[in-house]
């Protein structure tokens, strides 16, 4: 996997989105003031992982003030300014805050951003909501003691197709020609949507007996993407199915959402066990369309753990060997994907399901491993790869001077081959600038703590 800056990268970006903006991040009510107060911060002596792909900082320190990074260097080198509250953090690495981009909030969403953040997930990305959610999950990001949310509101589709069918229908828009996927994306710009999401889905989520629904056509998902990208946004497609993936590429796709499953909509999953079919040979023409994704330059966002999940939802009395060939077969492809150079972005799609609570998605995290991923290139992934599909790919997502100031410390070194990147607990969590949590380990020491204020000369 490329750790080199992608040359589109900081195209997406919303910069004149009013609803949303990155920075500065006001309380809804008065009685949550941020922990920290205001004033400038400096972490110093942590190792630094910039969330670029770059090699580890080490003893480095991080200057923040009025909620952004304005230093970031090796300790002496950095100067801190007077009045700052320090923290030391020896033995501890800072990371950017993590972004879950894929996930469908909806209840309970105060109380979800809020045990996000505490978690070290400063921004999620939601992939579909009705159009009054949007405003409403603006506004409720924008709490200090809540994690950030991206939106794409509705989702474009085809009349009578995927999602429409769930819930109150709200959460798709149907268009039929290439004219209505441009009128859409321009009401989903003025709505707010940092995002666009496409939904290229023919299967209807029935296991036992798949049905095909609509799907849209190659007009308006170009027709789509060319709109969204003049304003600046990413286009994000929902596509399980790899016959949907080459009218995808075809429109110029920032990302794939899902992993390239289930099998064919016409599968039955039973059938497929019983003769050892679980396996890539039922995915048509699978290897030329990975190796078209990477020459594309287009994410992929697995949500590995949630297809599980779906699949054992769906079938509760499918064999657990089944489910475990299904589970390798996912893992094999995305294995596929990054031996050819493909590029991952972090999302778990979490919707809320019982006894899958909110927080860090430790389960996807622990996929992209098995799948080979080092522990940097997950990281690159769960912080400047999700800010980029969530429209901000100049604001957030890496450690550096002029972005805001989101981030996590965690205990020793998560980059360790033998690390458990997936069960990282953030000692300290900083959004906007400001303390959001902080444990005894990371405790501030005197202000007057021997660090050198000033570089040396």
């Amino acid at each position: 996997m490329s750790h080199t800056a992608d040359a589109s990268a900081d195209d997406f970006v919303n910069p004149v989105n009013p609803v949303n903006p990155v920075n500065p991040v006001s309380p809804i009510g008065p009685d949550a003031p941020p922990a920290g107060g205001p004033g400038a911060l400096a972490l110093v002596g942590c190792t630094v992982v910039d969330g670029a792909g770059s090699p580890p900082l080490r003893q480095g320190v991080i200057v923040v003030e009025a909620g952004r990074i304005t230093a970031l260097g090796p300790a002496g080198s950095v100067r801190i300014p007077d009045a700052a509250r320090i923290l030391r953090c020896d033995g501890q690495t800072a990371l950017p805050g993590l972004i879950d981009s894929h996930t469908h909030i909806d209840r309970d969403v105060p109380a979800v951003l809020g045990v996000l953040l505490k978690d070290g997930v400063t921004s999620v990305g939601n992939t579909g909501c009705g159009p009054d959610m949007v405003p409403q999950l603006h506004r409720a990001g924008a709490h200090p003691a809540a994690a950030r949310v991206f939106t794409s509101g509705p989702a474009l589709t085809a009349p009578g197709g995927y999602p429409g069918t769930r819930g109150d229908g709200t959460v798709a828009r149907g268009v039929t020609s290439a004219t209505e996927a441009e009128a859409a994306v321009d009401e989903l710009v003025a709505l707010g949507a940092d995002f666009i999401k496409l939904a290229q889905e023919p299967f209807d989520f029935n296991f036992r007996s798949p049905g095909h629904l609509p799907v849209l056509g190659p007009g308006p998902v170009a027709a789509a993407a060319r709109r969204a990208k003049a304003h600046g946004l990413p286009v994000r497609s929902h596509v399980h199915n790899v016959t949907q993936l080459d009218i995808a590429l075809d429109a110029g796709v920032t990302s794939v959402e899902h992993m390239l499953f289930p099998l064919p909509p016409e599968a039955d999953y039973h059938e497929l066990y019983r003769d050892g079919a679980l396996g890539t040979a039922a995915l048509p023409d699978l290897c030329r369309r990975l190796h078209r994704m990477v020459e594309s330059g287009v994410y992929l966002v697995p949500t590995i753990g949630n297809e599980l999940i779906n699949i054992r939802d769906g079938l509760p009395d499918f064999p657990e060997d089944g489910l475990r060939a299904i589970e390798e077969l996912m893992v094999t492809v995305l294995s596929q994907y990054l031996e050819a150079g493909g590029r991952v972005a972090l999302g778990s799609d979490w919707v809320g399901r019982p006894g899958v609570p909110a927080g860090m998605p430790r389960q996807e995290l622990r996929y992209l491993l098995a799948a080979g991923m080092t522990p940097l290139q997950v990281v690159e992934a769960s912080t400047r790869n999700a800010a980029l599909l969530c429209g901000q790919g100049r604001t957030l997502g890496v450690l550096e001077p002029g972005r805001c100031a989101d981030l996590i410390v965690v205990d020793g070194d998560p980059l360790r081959p033998d690390a458990a990147l997936d069960g990282i607990r953030a000692r300290t969590v900083v959004k906007d600038g400001q303390l959001v949590s902080l444990t005894d380990a990371g405790s501030p020491a005197p202000l007057r703590h021997p660090v050198p204020a000033d570089p040396p000369r």
